[in-house]
């Protein structure tokens, strides 16, 4: 008995995108959902992020009007969910449905909390350090260990860091960590970290 093929594979299948798994009402909106606090927590906070531009060029371009207006289409349109989400978390199983949002998701929170720690030391411990560790924690949690991926963490740190000093001119304040030190150790590194 031979096995019927009622279509052969060709190039344009490759390229015609597959359907994803589907994702259940519960969790699409209890996701959604969670953005849509993000935006408008975000939208709250904006009149204390920026400030107003230096030149008179219209407030088109000032730096609060462009997150001001994307937050708000956000809002809008992300609204729908959230009401989907009001409606449907009375439904019984609406709990274990809601969390097939964060399925998988570890890994994507561990990176996350590595930026945001990044983020944070940049400002302790300056950029220089914070980049040095920040690229040697990204490749052990990828699962390149050994003595080879960390000298290419630091050589890809020092590019980056040659990229912004020096090609772009970036520098930032000294940081915090350099109190800790004698005066002429601030005045000799505290540039370059």
């Amino acid at each position: 008995m031979t096995a019927r093929i009622d279509h052969i594979p060709t190039a344009a299948d490759a390229e015609t995108p597959q359907p994803e798994d589907d994702v259940t009402p519960e969790a699409a909106s209890t996701a959604g959902t969670l953005f849509w606090i993000f935006a408008a927590f975000a939208l709250i906070l904006l009149p204390f992020a920026t400030v107003a531009g230096k030149r008179p060029l219209g407030w088109i371009q000032e730096p609060w009007s462009w997150p001001f207006i994307v937050l708000v289409f956000a809002l809008v349109g992300g609204g729908g969910l959230a009401f989907d989400y009001l409606r449907l978390r009375r439904n019984p199983g609406f709990s274990v449905k809601a969390n097939e949002a964060f399925a998988g998701m570890g890994r994507s929170f561990a990176y996350a909390a590595a930026f945001l720690a990044f983020i944070g030391g940049v400002w302790l411990i300056g950029f220089t350090l914070a980049s040095i560790l920040f690229m040697q924690a990204l490749y052990y949690m990828s699962g390149l260990r050994g003595a080879k991926w960390s000298l290419i963490g630091l050589v890809v740190t020092v590019a980056i860091l040659l990229a912004f000093r020096v090609g772009l001119g970036i520098w930032f304040p000294l940081p915090p960590i350099m109190l800790l030190f004698p005066d002429w150790v601030g005045n000799a590194l505290g540039e370059y970290l």
